[in-house]
């Protein structure tokens, strides 16, 4: 596989994620009378409970590769025309997971690859206790049609317990709770998640074990680490956008009860949660920013404009200027890096995934234009 080809598939990626963005809907601008501090330093106070309750609406069904690959059909040796990757053959996968003494992390590759929900099993069956697998098991059942509420459930309740300080467990439970109008345990979810530092989707993990399982099947080293880089699976994505939705809609219901105090506090979750999406990390595509910037926007635009944002007198809507000139610099980001990566060695290309790896997509691309920009 050349070079050109390999580039034609990330720009897929950079598509969706405009579109996504562009899809992104406006929230009504509801004034705030009771906000009293900054909203980027006020301390979040815990939402009163019992909470308002609030509408149960049918649980949308997220697509089948949210990264971008099912938008283009011209990584032909990696991909199948429905977006799925190449899979390895089982003598291939049988050897990969002979290579690696059938750890949790290569069982979990092999059924990325193979889609072989047995591998899955044997995988929860042997390492009980590993997060990722759990977290893998929710994934699974996510985007399983026929996957009960209950088989989803079970899922994020182990892996709640297998990573007690991943506050993503708690910010997909909530969202499963606000999906089957358990109000009140989803507000304790949140505020549980509020008070944890981790948030870890392991997709840096399923990337650098997809990689290796490509190399053992004897994909080149440009092959192998392209494909890893937008393997992920990535529902997690579709339950946080609709808990930014449900904290919303949570925030309206306090205020018309006359809470505004647990409304600001729901508010400032919502905010947290948009902010977390953006945060610098291994492997983090940039549709991780567009989603925690639109998040993060849609909460913003139902305070009062000229309320404060921060200690330093921004207003929000300094705050969301800030947020539409990020986007905008990200998608310039990408035109620019587009056709500087389109004349990249497959060497250069090899380092660019390896930093991409490690700094995540924009940190990566932002690298290709302070050593190639100029040319």
């Amino acid at each position: 596989m050349n070079t050109k080809n390999i580039i034609i598939l990330v720009a897929g990626v950079v598509v969706v994620v405009m579109a996504i963005q562009s899809r992104s809907r406006r929230a009504e601008q509801v004034p705030s009378p009771g906000q009293t501090g900054p909203v980027s330093t006020r301390s979040t106070p815990r939402p009163r409970l019992p909470a308002p309750r609030m509408p149960v609406a049918p649980a949308s069904v997220p697509e089948a590769q949210p990264s971008g690959l099912e938008h283009t059909n011209v990584f032909a040796r990696l991909l199948k025309e429905d977006g799925e990757l190449s899979k390895l053959s089982r003598d291939q996968i049988e050897s990969y997971l002979a290579q690696n003494r059938r750890s949790a992390e290569s069982l979990l590759a092999a059924f990325r690859l193979a889609g072989d929900r047995s591998l899955l099993q044997e995988a929860a069956k042997n390492y009980p206790n590993d997060p990722s697998v759990h977290y893998a098991g929710w994934v699974a059942a996510r985007m399983k049609d026929d996957a009960s509420p209950a088989e989803r459930r079970q899922w994020l309740e182990a892996f709640k317990r297998s990573a007690p300080d991943n506050a993503l467990a708690n910010y997909l439970l909530a969202q499963d709770c606000f999906q089957s109008g358990q109000t009140d345990r989803a507000v304790e979810e949140l505020i549980a998640a509020a008070g944890k530092s981790k948030f870890q989707d392991y997709s840096a993990d399923c990337a650098q074990n997809l990689e290796e399982a490509y190399l053992s099947a004897g994909y080149s080293e440009t092959e192998a680490k392209a494909a890893a880089a937008y393997s992920a699976w990535l529902p997690n994505l579709c339950d946080l956008k609709e808990l930014g939705h449900s904290v919303g809609e949570l925030a309206k219901l306090y205020r018309q009860a006359g809470n505004e105090a647990s409304a600001q506090a729901a508010l400032q979750m919502g905010v947290t949660l948009g902010q977390r999406l953006t945060e610098p990390a291994g492997q983090r595509l940039l549709i991780y920013d567009f989603s925690g910037l639109a998040l993060e926007r849609r909460i913003l635009e139902t305070l009062d404009p000229a309320s404060p944002y921060d200690a330093a007198g921004h207003s929000v809507n300094d705050r969301l200027d800030e947020l539409r000139q990020q986007v905008e610099a990200n998608k310039a980001l990408w035109k620019q890096a587009d056709p500087v990566l389109q004349n990249m060695s497959d060497q250069e290309l090899i380092r660019y995934f390896d930093r991409m790896k490690t700094f995540g997509e924009s940190e990566a691309l932002r690298w290709v234009m302070s050593r190639h920009g100029n040319r």
